[in-house]
């Protein structure tokens, strides 16, 4: 199961633009704001759907508009309805092609191409290429959209009894059940979002098409995936192919708080988040980090490269909420919290103390951290922190 929080925005709008059916409708209600949609997986492993930011379109006819929205608030803060839709020249009459979209899209994300389903029914070969696209898209968080003509023999949930002309956004898939996860800017009979099979998605789009990413990013020999984006940029700068972290080991992936991405290489690995920008973890360094969770742990993500010690003998990485220290002599140790802030103002590894030998750990009354010549003690009644030298 899968539990969806949302807030949305609206105005109750039902037009039809031509006798045969409606196009772009919605059934809209009023609200003032939009958050990220909260998705948490209960059940179901192999399920994957995205993040993204809902809404349900503010006209009848700009389901083009809210759907890109969708698209492009899986990679970056989206634009507002309005501005989408006159980036996509949408009139009254709707958004004509979803190469509009696509033109859009690479505006703000980049690597999306439009693919056109003439047949109907689909060829099986268009169907095999449609259910990559969709898993493709989904593994490397980028959201298919897609231009849809659905009469009544067809429907998607709560849609009324005529033929619709839509867009709406795939941000999921089931492997398990071959069902595809939908993003409805229409919200017909209040269904904002919901499971279709992916045959039926299939039969949706012809005659019409839909936009999806295509990775074009850095393939190295020997190498099991591609790199894109700001990772790339980042493990360009550090040698591509050629550079110590040799070649990519996977795709690009979602890391497990939704906030961040990254790229597994034969030495080491590449994390992003919007906040912290690209930053590369490896050696010692990296398997210390793995032992404190991650960027789910202790420290949060790097925002730092490996960088080398002004004595010249060490190594470290600076993360979002601590430090790793590493020297030959000591090996990897995280340091965080009011104890990283005296060594801090004492000089680092320069000082006194030396290099961590220990990671952070509890003792009576408060946390400690043992360095080559020292310690540190933070005391939880008084909140302060107790050199000692040996």
């Amino acid at each position: 199961m899968r539990i969806i929080r949302n807030r949305h925005v609206a105005v109750w709008s039902l037009v039809a633009f031509a006798s045969v059916g409606l196009g772009c409708s919605a059934d809209v209600e009023q609200d003032d704001s939009t958050e990220a949609t909260q998705l948490a997986v209960q059940s179901a492993p192999r399920w994957k759907v995205l993040n993204i930011s809902y809404e349900v379109q503010q006209t009848g006819y700009w389901c083009g508009p809210s759907a890109t929205r969708v698209a492009i608030s899986a990679r970056r803060s989206p634009p507002s309805q309005s501005q989408l839709a006159s980036e996509l020249g949408t009139t009254v009459n709707g958004t004509d092609h979803i190469g509009q979209v696509t033109r859009v899209l690479n505006r703000y994300i980049g690597g999306y191409e439009t693919r056109e389903m003439p047949n109907d029914p689909p060829l099986p070969a268009q169907k095999s290429a449609l259910w990559r696209d969709v898993v493709r898209n989904i593994d490397n968080n980028f959201v298919v959209v897609a231009n849809i003509v659905a009469p009544p023999s067809n429907h998607p949930p709560g849609y009324p009894n005529q033929t619709i002309y839509h867009y709406f956004a795939v941000i999921g898939y089931n492997p398990d059940t071959w069902e595809v996860f939908i993003a409805d800017s229409a919200n017909f009979g209040g269904n904002k979002m919901y499971w279709i099979p992916f045959d039926q998605l299939a039969t949706l789009i012809p005659p019409k098409g839909y936009s999806a990413w295509f990775p074009s990013g850095t393939v190295c020999d020997g190498g099991s995936g591609t790199v894109i984006g700001a990772i790339e940029e980042k493990y360009e700068q550090l040698g591509g192919c050629a550079g110590f972290l040799g070649a990519p080991l996977t795709d690009e992936m979602t890391a497990p708080d939704r906030a961040g991405r990254y790229s597994v290489f034969e030495g080491g690995s590449i994390y992003w988040t919007q906040s912290t920008g690209a930053h590369e973890v490896h050696g010692a360094i990296r398997d210390a980090w793995k032992e404190v969770g991650w960027e789910a742990g202790t420290l949060g993500y790097p925002i730092t490269d490996e960088l080398v010690t002004p004595d010249t003998i060490g190594r470290f990485n600076h993360f979002q909420k601590g430090s790793i220290y590493f020297s030959p002599a000591t090996g990897a140790h995280e340091v965080y919290g009011a104890i990283r802030d005296k060594w801090k103002s004492l000089g680092w590894e320069q000082s006194a103390l030396g290099y961590p030998v220990t990671g952070e750990y509890g003792v009576n009354g408060g946390r400690r951290s043992d360095f080559e010549h020292g310690s540190i003690t933070w005391r939880s009644a008084t909140n302060e922190t107790v050199v000692e030298l040996y």
